[in-house]
């Protein structure tokens, strides 16, 4: 056992991932093949050391590259160190390149060959703002901590950017990496190519189970080595991962079922949106309804945002209620806590 290393907690209560020395060989060989890793890359690292940032450390540190860490993450200092270090491998997360978007277009990104993104879907409005901008490839990465992110997992790489979707795929499997969609009730079960289901994960950089959680450990980590991620996707024809939600975030109104980041994709298009969560509260008569928390750019406008809902949603897609914020809760600045939001609002 080399690192106990907990989840987020997003959607419950942080288990404890049990990561070998083998794990992180693994993570830390695909890291340095996925980014082209050399001596003279300047990394600038936003992640958690307590998270994925060890990872992608020791991977610049293996590559003989200078590793750049913020301690604590101010979007100033941020873009102040990028120009001054001339940093060639940037880090950011979805709220950190939609800023990166809006900035004022005189701080320029020239010395930087790629970005990373993690910590959550990226909108496709935002990923292709960011490339029509910059014209530097964003390595979307898909995986968890029980993978040690892409140690066993998914990514767009540079070369992907020809493809005609590359703006909503998280790419092909990395090396040594297995992916399949399994029904959601019966993982026994494979999925078809477009079927949508519940991501499962195999590789050398799997975590073990769960620190002293064995009930959880035999839910999510299967005997025959496959990881039950709980996130939502599909594989297209060329074995492409899309990624459509988290498992429970799911909303299930009347029996149709609901994905909040597919709302959100359309939702966020509408132009006096910043940010949007969409996400469910409890209905005596439908079991649940989608609501939507919001920041605004400037002014509230419920009733366009709800018009445009209307004309762009199936109509049990549409947001039931609207409730204004000024942010929207994540950890670290990270991830989406969209249950911090469920017990906010349910009340």
């Amino acid at each position: 056992l080399c690192q106990l290393q907990y989840t987020s907690g997003t959607t419950g209560k942080p288990k404890g991932a049990m990561l070998t020395h083998g794990n992180y060989f693994t993570a830390i060989h695909n890291e340095c093949d996925v980014l082209t890793l050399k001596q003279d890359d300047v990394f600038l690292g936003i992640y958690p050391m307590a998270h994925v940032g060890l990872s992608w450390a020791i991977a610049a540190l293996r590559a003989a590259a200078y590793y750049i860490l913020i301690e604590q993450f101010n979007f100033d200092e941020y873009i102040e160190l990028c120009e001054k270090e001339k940093v060639t491998v940037l880090t950011g997360m979805p709220p950190v390149i939609h800023s990166l978007t809006t900035m004022d277009k005189s701080k320029e990104l020239t010395s930087v060959r790629e970005i990373i993104s993690g910590g959550g879907p990226l909108h496709k409005k935002i990923w292709k703002e960011f490339h029509e901008t910059y014209q530097i490839p964003i390595i979307n990465a898909y995986g968890l901590s029980e993978s040690i992110v892409i140690g066993t997992g998914t990514v767009i790489r540079p070369e992907d950017y020809r493809e005609a979707d590359r703006f909503e795929s998280v790419g092909h499997p990395v090396c040594f990496s297995e992916v399949k969609i399994v029904d959601e009730i019966d993982p026994t079960k494979t999925l078809e190519k477009y079927e949508q289901g519940e991501i499962a994960l195999r590789g050398p950089a799997i975590a073990k189970g769960y620190w002293r959680r064995e009930k959880q450990t035999i839910e999510s980590f299967l005997d025959d080595g496959w990881f039950l991620t709980g996130d939502i996707g599909y594989l297209d024809e060329d074995n492409r991962l899309f990624i459509t939600d988290r498992k429970k975030d799911m909303i299930v109104m009347s029996g149709w079922k609901i994905y909040p980041t597919e709302v959100e994709e359309v939702l966020i298009k509408y132009p006096k949106l910043k940010e949007i969560a969409i996400f469910s509260i409890d209905d005596i008569h439908r079991g649940e309804m989608p609501v939507a928390a919001v920041v605004w750019k400037d002014k509230p406008d419920h009733e366009g945002l709800i018009n445009y809902a209307r004309e762009n949603l199936s109509r049990y897609k549409v947001p039931r209620k609207i409730y204004d914020l000024d942010e929207l809760p994540r950890v670290n600045g990270w991830k989406l806590l969209r249950r911090e939001l469920r017990k906010q609002f349910q009340k």
